[in-house]
C-alpha cells in the first residue's frame, strides 16, 4: 500500500506540472488582464503542490499511515462507495460536454447541485440547489464580471 501512495502522490506531482506546462502555452496574460492560462495554471499549482505535500508526508512518515486516517479504506468500505465515484466521473464529464451548448454558469447550476447530492446524500435536493446556484453564480461573477474573463455564453446569454 505504501508503493501505491507513493506511486499515486507521484501522479499528482506529475499532473500539477503537465497542466502547469500546458496553461503556459494558452498565455498566462495580456494586456487586457488574465490569459485563458492564468486559470488552469493555478489550478496545476495547486494540483502539484498538493502532490508534494503528499509525497513529503509520505516520506517523513515512512509511508506508514498517520493514526486517524485510514480514509481510503472506509471510503471503499462504505455502501454505495464504486456507484458515487462513478456518479462524479459521469457529472463532471457531463458538464464538461454541457458548457459549449449551455455556457459555464448554467452547466454549473445544473451540474453542481448533482454533484452536491453526491457527494453528501444525506443533504435535501432544496439544499444542494440553493448550493449549486450561489456557487455557480459566484464563479461566474468572480471569474466573467470581477476579473473580465471571457467564459462560455449559453443560451440565455450567460
Amino acid at each position: 500500500m505504501a508503493r501505491l501512495d507513493a506511486a499515486v502522490s507521484l501522479f499528482w506531482v506529475l499532473l500539477g506540472i503537465a497542466l502547469c506546462w500546458s496553461s503556459k502555452e494558452l498565455g498566462l496574460s495580456d494586456p487586457s488582464g488574465p490569459g485563458s492560462g492564468l486559470f488552469p495554471f493555478l489550478a496545476g499549482l495547486l494540483v502539484l503542490a498538493g502532490g508534494v505535500g503528499l509525497l513529503v508526508r509520505h516520506v517523513v512518515t515512512g509511508g506508514q499511515p498517520v493514526p486517524g486516517e485510514e480514509i481510503a479504506a472506509q471510503f471503499w468500505e462504505a455502501p454505495g462507495a464504486p456507484f458515487r465515484t462513478a456518479m462524479l466521473i459521469i457529472v463532471v464529464a457531463g458538464m464538461i460536454i454541457a458548457v459549449p451548448w449551455l455556457g459555464f454558469a448554467l452547466a454549473g447550476v445544473i451540474g453542481l447541485p448533482i454533484l452536491f447530492r453526491v457527494i453528501a446524500p444525506e443533504k435535501s435536493w432544496m439544499a444542494a440547489i440553493v448550493t449549486g446556484v450561489i456557487a455557480a453564480g459566484s464563479m461566474h461573477l468572480l471569474f466573467a464580471v470581477a476579473l473580465g474573463t471571457p467564459l462560455p455564453r449559453g443560451p440565455l446569454g450567460f
